[in-house]
């Protein structure tokens, strides 16, 4: 019995060691890490909605990545009040804004996710345009920051201010 359990331990890790060193996993692992760029994208609509209360969706990807965790916060103005979501308070805080966190995703090589934050104006009728920063961690390191988007309040409109995709490109490196 015992020599069954010995042969039957020998052949698991034979097939433990074939998948763990499998030479398709290195030429894969390889082949992203020289021939595809990361790149973080960062989408952000505004849908104004009746009174003043307007819909904030955005979108994060971080595309082509190799590191396991990735996280993203959203750093809205606080001269808007948040009405669906609770601030984080686990990031680095930044002076005049409240953090959210995203709840990054993998699918495949991208990291995603995408949240709706209804928003609404506290306080003053205008509010001077300020952006709206999103930014890209991992477990060691703060990799991207986005400041594209530009939020303002008029007469009581608020508009949003950017293009349809932001999009930073960085080549790939150990660690990232």
């Amino acid at each position: 019995m015992k020599k069954t359990f010995k042969i039957l331990g020998w052949i698991f890790l034979g097939i433990f060691l074939q998948f763990k060193f499998n030479i398709l996993y290195g030429i894969v692992f390889l082949e992203n890490l020289n021939f595809h760029d990361r790149s973080y994208r960062v989408k952000i609509n505004f849908t104004p909605t009746e009174e003043a209360i307007g819909i904030l969706h955005v979108e994060s990807i971080v595309h082509h990545s190799l590191g396991p965790d990735y996280f993203a916060y959203v750093y809205i103005p606080n001269q808007y009040r948040v009405l669906n979501q609770k601030p984080y308070g686990g990031a680095e805080p930044l002076a005049g804004y409240l953090a959210y966190q995203m709840d990054m995703k993998r699918k495949y090589r991208d990291v995603l996710n995408a949240k709706d934050f209804l928003i609404i104006p506290s306080g003053a009728a205008d509010i001077p345009p300020t952006p709206v920063v999103v930014k890209f961690e991992n477990m060691t390191q703060n990799l991207y920051t986005d400041k594209t988007y530009i939020l303002s309040t008029k007469n009581k409109v608020t508009r949003l201010k950017g293009p349809a995709m932001a999009e930073a490109t960085f080549p790939q490196q150990w660690g990232m």
